[in-house]
């Protein structure tokens, strides 16, 4: 183990730094984990009582608790119950898919479970550091299932490396997918067990679009899809183009970041030693989300308040019909696949465009299993993985609880599966899942670091676009955020700009 692996004990400090909230004057949410008293319905077999429960909180929850206790027939006990907290997506049938199988299995196995849902989408809300006090505190959960950065968890020192299991589900499926072999192997160590890559990407209504003859399939560029989204409006009809937020959101990151790509800009160079934001480049693509939102000629194509946005403001603006192109994870289809909502027949999937620099860039993340350091049933969660994720049978359930917005995260998965072999939408996102590239549009053209996490979590390019949005002078607006970016590089002892 490197000295940078080893555990240490964290300071306040240490813990709004690695969480991306020091010196960039943003308020933090507090380390210490208050304590209250809730009241829980304990079943037995023999009597149903109301008992006081002391808990520490980290998150926002609802509670599934079953007690029970004996051992296992493989011998595995679990001392309390084994603790799981699960991130709460846009996707109703496939969150309770997982949420009742996994109640399902620990009753078979007779393990006293307490699986809690993580609210999603909100960006910066202070999850990470809420689990990672939760780590300091010797209280952990024994497993997560989320999307969080395996980089950001390591350097917290809040998770375990768990190659031994990525090993057994990679003789099961082959190799894990190229992109996520680049951002959760680190140290030639698997960090994070990959369940499932994450479709997201552009979404539109064919039938809109074949209406005024644009095949979408071909449109490679963000001003192209501008033009073209503005053609297919229909205000009188509410129907509109363009259903992108640049809200702060996961999906308004999303397209700032690959707009910003696209023009050839990077907030770091290559190295990742220096901040590069105050460039021709940004102030280029800055202008061009600008007159996107705020010229008059590109009004019609704009959805009632798309600026005000989060993320499932644009689920239930397409799943209503109101919009004819969005980006969004994959659960926006899989829902209305799910739900037989009609405009499921007629979504087609776009590899998001780029710019006039950047045009060919994707990239597919995953939602993985995270082994907590310190839990207290690690060896009922790896039983647990095992079986949820190197079970061929199980994982095409999975992958059909949320058609195309689950997609397989090993190599030979996308053959070995019958669902993902016959489902036309899931399976034509395979040569993207396994693009080697793997072109992440926010570290580009740098490495994903410490430091730049910081800079995400801490919003920093969000505020960037809001003051453009708002009227501040694009240079001035850059150049701010230019000089916070800095700081944040300084403070993770990166020179941050050239002497």
């Amino acid at each position: 183990m490197s000295e940078q692996q080893k555990p240490r004990k964290l300071t306040r400090r240490d813990m709004l730094r690695l969480t991306g909230t020091a010196g960039i004057g943003l308020l933090a949410a507090a380390c210490t984990t208050p304590t209250v008293v809730e009241k829980q319905v304990v079943v037995t077999q023999e009597v149903i009582k109301e008992v006081q429960v002391e808990k520490i909180v980290t998150v926002e929850v609802e509670k599934v608790v079953e007690v029970s206790g004996a051992p296992t027939e493989e011998g595995i006990t679990v001392e309390g119950a084994l603790w799981i907290l699960e991130q709460k997506d846009f996707h109703p049938d496939y969150n309770e898919w997982i949420r009742s199988e996994i109640t399902a299995y620990s009753a078979e196995k007779d393990w006293p479970l307490d699986i809690s849902y993580i609210a999603g989408f909100a960006s910066g809300t202070g999850e990470v550091e809420k689990i990672a006090a939760a780590v300091q505190s010797g209280n952990p959960p024994d497993l997560v299932l989320h999307t969080f950065s395996a980089e950001q968890l390591r350097n917290l020192y809040v998770i375990d490396p768990v190659t031994d299991v990525v090993e057994q589900v990679e003789a099961v499926y082959g190799p894990a997918a190229p992109y996520l072999k680049q951002t959760q192997y680190l140290d030639q160590q698997w960090w994070v067990v990959p369940y499932h890559q994450r479709a997201g990407g552009g979404y539109y209504r064919r039938d809109a679009f074949d209406a005024i003859g644009v095949d979408l399939q071909q449109t490679r560029t963000y001003d192209l899809l501008r033009e073209q989204a503005l053609q297919v409006s229909d205000p009188a009809k509410e129907l509109f183009g363009w259903g992108i937020s640049v809200n702060r959101s996961g999906d308004g990151n999303s397209i700032i970041n690959r707009i910003k790509t696209g023009w050839g800009a990077g907030y770091q160079d290559e190295t990742g030693q220096y901040i590069t934001t105050n460039s021709p480049e940004m102030i280029e693509a800055m202008t061009f989300i600008y007159e996107t939102y705020k010229d008059p000629k590109w009004a019609n194509m704009l959805p009632p308040g798309v600026l005000a946005w989060n993320d499932i403001s644009n689920n239930e603006a397409y799943l209503g019909g109101k919009i004819a192109y969005t980006e969004n994870a994959g659960t926006v289809y899989a829902k209305a696949v799910i739900d037989k909502n009609p405009v499921g027949d007629v979504t087609n999937f776009l590899k998001p465009p780029g710019g006039p620099v950047n045009q060919e860039f994707f990239s597919v993340p995953d939602k993985s299993w995270y082994f907590l350091r310190g839990a207290k049933n690690a060896a009922a969660a790896k039983q647990l993985v095992l079986d949820f994720t190197a079970n061929l049978e199980k994982m095409n359930e999975m992958l059909a609880s949320s058609p195309a917005y689950a997609l397989p995260a090993y190599t030979n998965l996308w053959d070995m599966s019958e669902f993902i072999k016959n489902f036309e939408v899931a399976y034509q996102q395979k040569s993207a899942a396994l693009d080697e590239s793997g072109i992440d549009g926010f570290p580009w053209p740098g490495p994903l670091s410490a430091a730049m996490i910081a800079i995400d979590e801490g919003g920093i390019y969000n505020d960037m676009v809001n003051a453009i949005i708002t009227d501040t002078p694009i240079p001035e607006a850059v150049q701010e955020a230019h000089d916070r970016m800095v700081v944040v590089f300084k403070e993770y002892g990166l020179p941050g700009e050239q002497a």
